[in-house]
């Protein structure tokens, strides 16, 4: 098998539901120092150090565009975002920041919307909006993915740390740590999960249907799946009766992944979407 590590597009999302995402009502932490400039280099890592790598105490953000941040900031997918049309081809910037001693994974996007909205003196709010979804439910015959009924220490791991991989390519999480990855092997596309909620299959659904995806299975806890498919051209599925696509390829059209492989099926649906409006932002930030 021809995998690669750096194919995989490893992202953790702190979600309730699907694609929800809330307000803080007590105060956000904060970057100790950090400097925004325009970028100066095109090819460079887009994000690099901070906690849990090799260089816990700075975080790097380069070449980043302010949709870009925002991105990253308040967690949401590009089809939630409704942002001033500026944006999409707006300056891009290198930001250096200096994380506090003993910080957490988990509070470096509140560090980056705190920085965002001091700096560019960004404003967003949150809309709930009819928009053309998938519902993910429990097919007939029952889930196939696997509880993880243990635990999870006080000082679990979310990163992607891999023992090995299957006999497909697919990487295998190691003990002791959580992730959801999304990755391709050998023309095939898959999403592994490890000890996870369902809200975090749903992201990534999304990463490749390039649509909303609510969860609808009512399953509730941590959960390991396995998930194998061959992606559609502009991550849209074939329709369900599309077999003989299906039956030709060396792995399944996604939504019959979904089905076969999880036992949950994705429904195209109109749903109310909880959409990121940007209110106010500014094009360029206030002096370092």
């Amino acid at each position: 098998m021809d995998f690669r590590q750096s194919d995989l597009c490893v992202i953790s999302y702190l979600l309730l539901g699907c694609f929800s995402m809330f307000g803080q009502t007590t105060p956000k932490p904060r970057f100790e120092v950090a400097s925004i400039k325009p970028a100066t280099r095109r090819v460079q890592p887009p994000t690099r150090g901070g906690p849990g790598t090799a260089d816990p105490g700075q975080i790097v953000y380069a070449n980043q565009s302010l949709r870009d941040l925002i991105f990253q900031a308040y967690r949401a997918m590009p089809y939630q975002l409704i942002a001033p049309s500026w944006m999409d081809e707006g300056e891009r910037f290198d930001i250096v920041a200096n994380v506090p001693a003993g910080a957490d994974k988990a509070a470096v996007p509140l560090m980056l919307e705190a920085l965002l909205e001091e700096r560019f003196h960004v404003e967003v709010s949150h809309e709930f909006r009819e928009a053309q979804a998938y519902l993910l439910t429990v097919a007939k015959g029952g889930a196939k993915i696997k509880q993880y009924e243990a635990a999870l220490p006080a000082n679990f791991i979310e990163a992607p740390r891999i023992s090995g991989v299957d006999e497909d390519g697919v990487p295998i999480v190691s003990t002791g740590y959580v992730a959801t990855m999304l990755g391709s092997n050998e023309g095939q596309t898959f999403i592994v999960m490890a000890r996870e909620p369902i809200g975090s299959l749903c992201s990534f659904l999304s990463r490749v249907l390039k649509q909303p995806v609510v969860d609808g299975t009512g399953l509730a806890g941590r959960y390991d799946a396995r998930l194998l498919f061959a992606a559609e051209p502009g991550g849209t599925p074939p329709s369900s009766e599309d077999t003989q696509s299906e039956a030709s390829s060396p792995a399944p059209a996604l939504r019959e992944a979904v089905r076969k492989q999880l036992g949950l099926q994705l429904e195209p649906k109109k749903l109310s979407v909880d959409f990121l409006v940007v209110k106010q932002a500014d094009k360029r930030p206030t002096e370092n």
